[in-house]
């Protein structure tokens, strides 16, 4: 602390930014403090039991562990225990007396005339107000805070997070939301009260009409517990309704299930009752933005894409001088610009990737930054020392700022995470690797100009491990024409995924993979055929493709590959005959449909490629990964705000009785139109196939473009027992003037 009680730097928040930036700061000769609400590394804490940490886990990216000082290399750290990670971390806040205290909320931020910051601070175990003042504040506050139930009733007591299964053994469990984290929790508990043969079940409580995705990382650990275990129920259209006290003054959870209309009689609603201590709530987290807007720190909207993030400058700087922002605050991606008073439109997009080692980059970097200020630099020097995985420490230069007249170009977007190759061309392709688990392992650079090779052992991508690789397997060329995928004699095949929703023209010898399971296309005399073979290569059946349209999946309404096959979606993919040619679509199913390559095919930006067990993303980062999409802009709005909207911004299409509103370009459907502004619809295949996304139009029909097609028509009335007409899929209406709708 330097004189007159003033900390060179406050830090709020103990997780791994805070504590990088802290013990970076102590190396650095400052004085520190790190205060938190509740624990530090409380995210790493609340981990399920037996968690390992993995350093790549949220994206390689190449990243590398920042290197420092005897503090911060200690920080790099192998696959770990979360547990054994919280408690060598916090020993080495003990043993080399960096400051912290837990238990203090900070509750306001005042700056003042002399450039300083004072820090309301509540303490909790005292019960009493506190006050720091310091030079520099460094915010760490992670993602955000669990969302809260508001329903009626105490909800304290309810778990956000999943801490230990074994503790929901013995008695009914329930557990909210439809997203991974409600999935892994789910997976979890199954999985305990099997293992002790425990008869109570799981009930998985969501809003939705039909099972929650999940995600491809979960998928055969789901079907594994849904199945073999048995305890899962899922309770579909449910919703906590309150918290209910019942009369041994025991507090419950009343989750509705199921609501009826009687003609002539109030309508009937069923709850099942939960003890509080058997829910776990995974409904999300809200960003604490009431509370960084009473710090003077706002997100704005702006960007390429117009889209709402997070403004610093290039020292992770807010719009208040002196204050900082670091870690999750900043994920997944942020704006960075030079001048804040300047149009947001022209601020640069940054990825950031959410994992613990941009955390520990953010750390060390803001720690590096007000050390050189509190020294009287004006040249601010954004070198990182790093360790690279198997090579000395080499020094990477971002660049070097000057916070106050700035002369000429704004430089390029900083991103701690990047990591330059002189092999890259001025497009950045790269080719990701992508764990089972679905993290983003590693990132390749593609070279410009030339080939790029994929292999056993001599390639320019070598994974030494992965027998079902030849030495050299495929390779991905650059030319004037761009990137092309080839298949260089690998035994197992390359195999290219199928856009979702978009049909390929297939040919006589194609092989499609879907699931665990493999299709041959055949042409015959009269038509198309297709050899259906199983994950060990026994052929299942041979099937002639007669009808217009035929539907495959784990249950299809035209052809069941295999229903025990897990990774199958229940409507995967769907083969169409038109003008005697066949095409097959994937039906946006959750692992997606693979197509071998034969000969070269052209690459484009997300493409997702599998060689043996590798499976690797191609990505043209950055800048077609920030600017992809279309250019037409749509956003969700109230109703009532539609109408003051600027002319030619949009169609309107409402969304009755949500009481929201979105505004469609020309020519778009009405899911497009939803998807692109984040109103959730839910819709598989997008062609009119699989009957995910009805609506009933209550207005406007005649503002529609055209008239339901015979596939719309068919699966409006048969899978969906819908009058077309009336009815319409959203994946295929388009609306010339405002349209009204009600989603079934």
């Amino acid at each position: 602390m330097s004189a007159g009680g003033t900390l060179d730097m406050l830090v709020v928040g103990g997780g791994p930014a805070g504590t990088a930036a802290a013990f970076r700061a102590k190396e650095l000769g400052l004085e520190p403090l790190v205060v938190d609400f509740d624990d530090l590394m409380k995210r790493i804490r609340d981990y399920s039991k037996d968690k390992l940490i993995l350093p790549d886990f949220g994206g390689g990216d190449r990243q590398c562990f920042p290197r420092g000082g005897e503090l911060v290399d200690g920080l790099r750290f192998p696959p770990i225990d979360k547990d054994e990670m919280c408690a060598g971390w916090k020993g080495l806040y003990a043993r080399h007396g960096v400051r912290c205290a837990v238990g203090l909320e900070v509750t306001g931020l005042e700056p003042q005339t002399d450039g300083t910051w004072v820090a309301s601070v509540w303490d909790h175990a005292k019960g009493r107000e506190r006050g720091y003042t310091a030079r520099h504040v460094v915010l760490a506050l992670g993602r955000g805070v669990p969302r809260r139930f508001d329903i009626p009733g105490n909800c304290d007591g309810i778990a956000y997070k999943l801490a230990d299964p074994e503790a929901f053994v013995g008695r009914s469990a329930c557990v909210v939301g439809g997203g991974t984290s409600a999935a892994e929790a789910v997976i979890a508990i199954s999985g305990a009260k099997a293992a002790a043969e425990d008869p109570t079940a799981v009930y998985w409580s969501y809003r939705g009409s039909r099972m929650p995705r999940v995600s491809k990382a979960l998928a055969d650990a789901f079907f594994t517990a849904y199945v073999g275990n048995g305890n899962i129920h899922y309770c579909r259209r449910s919703e906590p309704a309150a918290v209910v006290t019942g009369d041994d003054k025991r507090e419950f959870l009343a989750i509705r299930v199921d609501r009826r209309a009687l003609e002539g009689r109030p309508n009937e609603t069923t709850h099942l009752e939960f003890a509080k201590e058997q829910v776990i709530a995974c409904i999300g987290e809200d960003l604490p933005r009431a509370l960084l807007a009473s710090f003077g720190v706002e997100m704005v909207a702006g960007g390429p894409r117009g889209r709402t993030r997070m403004a610093v400058n290039r020292c992770l700087e807010s719009r208040r001088p002196n204050l900082y922002l670091v870690g999750d605050l900043l994920s997944q991606a942020y704006f960075e610009t030079d001048d804040f008073d300047a149009d947001p439109a022209g601020f640069r997009e940054v990825r950031h990737r959410g994992n613990i080692k941009s955390a520990l980059r953010d750390g060390v970097l803001v720690a590096q930054v007000i050390q050189q200020r509190l020294a009287g630099r004006r040249e601010i020097d954004l070198t990182i020392e790093e360790f690279e995985p198997d090579a000395p420490s080499v020094a990477v230069v971002r660049a070097a700022v000057q916070p106050d007249d700035r002369p000429g170009p704004p430089p390029e977007s900083f991103d701690p995470g990047r990591v330059e190759s002189a092999d890259t061309g001025p497009d950045g392709a790269r080719l990701i690797r992508v764990l089972p688990t679905g993290v983003e392992e590693a990132e390749y650079a593609v070279r410009s100009g030339g080939v790029t090779t994929i292999g056993r052992g001599g390639c320019d991508l070598s994974f030494p491990n992965d027998d079902s690789l030849a030495q050299r397997h495929a390779s991905v060329s650059h030319s004037e024409d761009g990137y092309a995928l080839r298949d260089d004699g690998g035994a197992s095949g390359v195999f290219l995924r199928v856009p979702a929703a978009r049909k390929r023209r297939l040919t006589d010898g194609d092989l499609l993979r879907a699931g665990r399971q493999f299709l041959v296309v055949a042409r015959t005399e009269d038509g198309h055929a297709i050899t259906h073979y199983d994950a060990a290569g026994t052929e299942v059946g041979r099937h002639r493709l007669t009808a217009k349209v035929v539907v495959c999946g784990r249950q299809a309404p035209d052809l069941t590959l295999d229903a025990d096959d897990g990774t199958l979606s229940r409507r995967h993919l769907a083969f169409a005959v038109e003008n005697g040619s066949l095409w097959v679509k994937d039906l946006k199913s959750v692992n997606g449909t693979y197509l071998r390559v034969r000969a070269a095919e052209k690459l484009e930006h997300g493409d997702q490629i599998r060689v043996g067990q590798q499976q690797l993303t191609f990505s043209r980062w950055p800048e077609e990964a920030l600017d992809e999409g279309s250019e037409a802009s749509a956003a969700v709005v109230a109703p009532d705000k539609v109408e003051a909207a600027a002319v030619g911004s949009g169609i309107q299409v409402s969304f009755n009785p949500a009481g929201k509103a979105v505004l469609a370009a020309p020519g778009e459907t009405i899911c497009e139109a939803a998807e692109r502004a984040g109103f959730e619809i839910n819709a598989e295949c997008h062609s009119g196939i699989c009957g995910s996304d009805p609506v009933r139009i209550l207005s406007g029909a005649e503002n529609l473009a055209d008239e339901p097609g015979d596939q719309e028509r068919e699966t409006l009335e048969e899978l969906c027992e819908l009058e077309p007409g009336r009815c319409r899929l959203a994946c295929m209406a388009r609306a010339n003037g405002p349209v009204e709708v009600e989603i079934l």
